[in-house]
């Protein structure tokens, strides 16, 4: 069994043109926004506004492309398709699991550039 990435080092690394300092600004800058983000998607959800729900995921989803994710920018993903259809039905497993994702992506995050 093969074991998914968090994020692509290399396409990260690409991305920012190998400036190691540029990469610490970005990685901790997404650590803060996308807290924020998770915060407002949990809100957004539990008062089931879809227009807020679809436009924070897709802000998380675009954040999580700068620092090339994989599972946060899918999670982010299927939760602003649900949001886009009005469909309440797995979303709170879609918004445990993009947490569970951010948490990873954190760690990662935290041990790869931040460290």
């Amino acid at each position: 069994m093969l074991e998914s990435k968090i994020f692509d080092y290399s396409d990260y690394e690409n991305r920012l043109a190998f400036n190691q300092e540029l990469m610490i600004l970005v990685a901790s800058e997404f650590i803060k926004e996308a807290t924020g983000l998770l915060k407002q998607l949990h809100g957004f959800a539990e008062d089931q506004d879809w227009t807020n729900l679809a436009i924070v995921a897709h802000r998380l989803k675009g954040a999580s492309s700068e620092v090339s994710s994989y599972g946060v920018n899918h999670g982010a993903t299927e939760i602003e398709q649900l949001a886009k259809q009005h469909q309440v039905e797995g979303l709170s497993e879609c918004l445990i699991h993009l947490s569970h994702e951010f948490e990873l992506l954190k760690a990662a995050l935290i041990a790869e550039i931040l460290s």
